[in-house]
């Protein structure tokens, strides 16, 4: 493997920097990753003299060596502890970046207890204090957060009740229920009905 690593090193300073056609006339394709040459005309895409060479397979790395890092790992994900033991010799452990900070810092916590290196922190330590201050600062921005509402809360609450409440002078005297309780007049008699007189 080794052996493999070294020739991989050397072809790499041997290979060209693959830039895009016309890289040198439009600045926006100078920053642009590569890109194939189609043209019906043009000369890159033709391999003519004098023009720069196109990504060929002569070019690539041997297949075994593929998707290795330099020091010849193999990276891996891990989203749960139980993705550490899985791990093989010649791989190494990758944090992916869509996980949150909560699961991260159990993961680092549990690299640093088991001593396994992770390919994308080199001091797990202190991304450990990092993510952990991070928390700190925001408990405490919370905790002020509630206190000024309840301040708030507490403030208001007294002018409320001083509009509410009448003065001593202006409240009526409650009657007994006795007294409030109307008389009931008599019904008046109805009046007798005469009987209608027949005409004649």
């Amino acid at each position: 493997m080794k052996e493999l690593m070294e020739y991989k090193a050397a072809k790499k300073r041997r290979n060209p920097n693959f830039m895009r056609q016309e890289f040198n006339k439009r600045i926006r394709l100078s920053r642009s990753s590569w890109r194939k040459p189609k043209g019906v005309d043009s000369k890159m895409r033709e391999q003519r003299g004098g023009h720069r060479p196109i990504v060929k397979i002569g070019y690539g790395t041997p297949r075994i060596l593929r998707g290795r890092l330099s020091s010849g790992l193999i990276e891996k994900r891990i989203n749960t502890i139980e993705d550490f033991k899985n791990l093989a010799k010649d791989e190494i452990a990758l944090i992916p970046r869509t996980i949150g900070n909560r699961l991260r810092l159990i993961l680092l916590k549990e690299a640093s207890k088991s001593k396994i290196p992770i390919s994308n922190f080199r001091d797990v330590d202190a991304k450990i204090k990092e993510i952990e201050s991070e928390f700190k600062s925001r408990k405490e921005k919370r905790t002020t957060l509630k206190l000024k509402k309840t301040n708030k809360i507490k403030e208001s609450k007294p002018k409320e009740d001083k509009k509410s409440e009448k003065p001593k002078s202006e409240k009526k005297e409650s009657k007994p229920k006795s007294e409030d309780k109307k008389v009931e007049k008599p019904k008046a008699e109805k009046k007798e009905s005469k009987p209608k007189e027949s005409k004649k």
